[in-house]
């Protein structure tokens, strides 16, 4: 694979960066002595050390050097959304808000060495039976001025992607008072007297982070006894956008991603968005290799190893379709052979 290519998995990988600190909600960790008592995480703070440039680069500050700090402050609640009116099962998963402050920030010129920034994070899953999930949708949103980012993805697995609520029996073993990842970048876990949990660990990519005390992420996560879901409004549905423009224009915002596929020869196809009305200033579709061995799995290894059912698609045939639009928005498109739609990612600045 190429130097684009794998240029194009760092940015995808960090599109979910925010998921590190999701992930701790769903480590499993031992009873507390009352079996019936479920425990949910509803603050997280810490810092993370932006140790890689794809760290930096997932928050717009990609000409700055490695190693700034990020502080954060967020709280995380049990969500379930409303408006699917073509799921299965009303949708449910995690919604993380709060600050992340970033500091320490050299070689990026002068006027800028601290960045106050606002996280707000929506993952949500859908399960077509015990066990299995269907569909999923991811929305990130950073607010930081001109650093500012904005993320939509969606993704159709058929057949439905096999979630087990049990994988951590396998991914951690017991080591001091507390859990290590087995695989993957380090992580240790550890059970704090009030039942809050303590996490080290290392970002995927990077060099230096090979455990305590050099860690990436120390992260502390209050638990309390878990609440109802709380409803929030079901992401906007992804739709075919009518091209009625006649340019020939390449579209650029998704390049990254594109680099990921085996394209073959252009074809006819409009896009697809899941923003309608959009003037669109280019767009372009592809044949996609159904062979081409490539598995986009976003921070796979970390998350598998805090247990968090993490984002996995293998890329059929079919055909691959970009836009771009005058507001910055670039939407890709992966539709299969009978035309469904099975990948979508958004990306606005």
């Amino acid at each position: 694979m190429g130097e684009k290519a794998e240029q194009g998995i760092f940015q995808v990988e960090y599109i979910v960066l925010g998921l590190v600190v999701l992930a701790i909600i769903s480590i499993g960790v031992e009873p507390t002595g009352n079996e019936t008592e479920n425990l949910e995480v509803t603050h997280i703070s810490g810092t993370i050390s932006l140790s890689t440039q794809s760290s930096l680069e997932a928050f717009g500050l990609g000409e700055f050097d490695p190693y700034a700090d990020a502080e954060v402050e967020l709280d995380s609640s049990g969500v379930i959304s409303d408006g699917c009116v073509t799921c299965v099962t009303p949708p449910v998963g995690i919604h993380i808000n709060g600050t992340v402050n970033i500091s320490n920030l050299t070689g990026g010129g002068p006027g800028l060495g601290y960045v106050e920034g606002t996280l707000d994070l929506v993952y949500l899953r859908e399960f077509v039976s015990d066990g299995f999930i269907g569909r999923e949708w991811l929305t990130v949103d950073w607010g930081a001025g001109d650093q500012s980012r904005h993320w939509e993805i969606f993704m159709l697995h058929s057949p439905p992607r096999w979630s087990p609520d049990d994988r951590d029996l396998a991914a951690f073993v017991p080591v001091d008072g507390g859990k290590e990842s087995r695989t993957g970048p380090w992580l240790f876990v550890d059970v704090m007297i009030d039942q809050a949990l303590n996490v080290q660990g290392c970002l995927p990519d990077s060099s230096r982070c090979v455990g305590s005390p050099s860690s990436d992420i120390k992260l502390e996560a209050t638990r309390n006894i878990a609440s109802p879901l709380k409803s929030i409004q079901h992401p906007p549905e992804w739709v075919q956008i009518e091209v009625i423009s006649t340019n020939n224009n390449s579209p650029t915002i998704m390049s990254d991603i594109r680099g990921l596929m085996e394209l073959g020869e252009q074809v006819n196809s409009s896009p697809w968005c899941h923003e309608a009305n959009q003037e669109i200033v280019a767009f372009q579709s592809w044949n996609v290799s159904a062979n081409n061995g490539i598995v986009i799995s976003p921070m796979s290894t970390w998350l598998d190893a805090l247990t968090l059912p993490s984002t996995s698609f293998t890329p059929a045939g079919g055909t691959w379709s970009e836009v771009d639009t005058v507001n910055n928005l670039g939407c890709a498109a992966l539709l299969n052979d009978d035309g469904i739609l099975r990948l979508g990612v958004s990306f606005q600045t």
